[in-house]
């Protein structure tokens, strides 16, 4: 039976804002069992420096401090677990042979910190030592902020290589078509990289899939890759079904106990779009993000769920 994983809170470690959360999904949730246990995690952003590390261009010896006071202080308020964001940015703060250097460690992309320092085991092993969980927390679309030009990228940045996977959007900053079946193997190949070569014990998604509204410049992909849906809606939420059962698939075949977690924007759905919707009146993972998450709940395409709750 699979393991019964009770969310109790997230925290953002810059603002400690409390998150409301939900239980297990799939196919065990509302069965009890010998295995339930509490997840008490605490988010570690990187990108824009928000957390870790406090600015471009430590020392290594500076960057192992940084961390070191952050799984202290996780570990002394009795959290169980730390959600580590490794790819911010269409970037990497671990080695890999598919995404670029984040540009947050050593301030120019493509730049690997100096004397082989890997962040992400230093932060496994970190956490691991301390009795804490370390998830890996990707933003799997996004490649860049702030900028809408492709030449910033590093040569190495895969979105550089391919810039016809990009979509350069109204919002100012650049994501990767999640349309285009060649972006999701990339995504799904990056997230069995880490679950392959570090000790993670869970891959997590933030809220990014679609970035938000009707106006992405997608009609060109849905021509081609949309045939069988009436409408785009539906054929963009397609997408992010698969990306999301995929990733679990792969997840599930290197190491069957490594969880998959996701934090979507915390409304799925409203009463005004659906009888099963909440009593709200905001935006929708279902209409804005495309994101059907409350279908990955029943699917069992997730291990836990933690909706982002950022109002009372």
């Amino acid at each position: 039976m699979r393991r019964i994983r009770k969310i109790l809170s997230l925290l953002l470690v810059l603002c400690m804002l409390p998150v409301i959360t939900v239980s297990a999904t799939g196919s065990d949730a509302g069965l009890e069992s010998a295995d339930e246990e509490e997840f008490r995690g605490m988010w570690v952003a990187t990108v824009i420096n928000l957390d870790y590390p406090s600015k471009t261009g430590l020392t290594v010896a500076e960057m192992k401090s940084e961390a070191d006071e952050i799984l202290d202080s996780c570990a002394a308020m009795g959290f169980n677990a730390v959600i580590f964001q490794v790819r911010p940015c269409g970037d990497a703060l671990y080695k890999s042979d598919i995404y670029p250097w984040s540009q947050y460690l050593t301030g120019t992309q493509g730049v690997a910190p100096a004397d082989g320092f890997d962040p992400l085991q230093y932060w496994v092993e970190g956490a691991h030592a301390r009795g804490l969980e370390l998830h890996a927390w990707i933003n799997p679309y996004r490649v860049a902020r702030n900028t809408t030009d492709i030449n910033s990228l590093s040569a190495d940045n895969p979105a550089r290589q391919h810039p016809e996977w990009v979509v350069k959007h109204s919002d100012g900053h650049m994501y990767l078509d999640p349309g285009i079946p060649e972006v999701r193997k990339m995504v799904i190949d990056g997230v069995e990289e880490i679950v392959s070569n570090y000790a993670v014990d869970g891959i997590h998604f933030d809220d990014y899939f679609y970035p938000g509204g009707s106006n992405f410049a997608d009609s060109a992909t849905y021509k081609k890759y949309g045939s069988g849906f009436s409408n785009i809606d539906d054929w963009r939420r397609n997408n992010t079904d698969l990306l999301v059962k995929e990733t679990y698939d792969a997840i599930k075949a290197i190491n069957s106990e490594i969880d998959f977690g996701i934090s979507p924007f915390g409304i799925w759905a409203n009463k005004s779009t659906s009888e099963l919707g909440s009593d709200t009146t905001g935006n929708q993972s279902y209409t804005y993000y495309y994101a059907d998450t409350r279908k990955w709940v029943k699917s069992g395409w997730i291990d836990y769920i933690c909706p982002q709750l950022y109002w009372n």
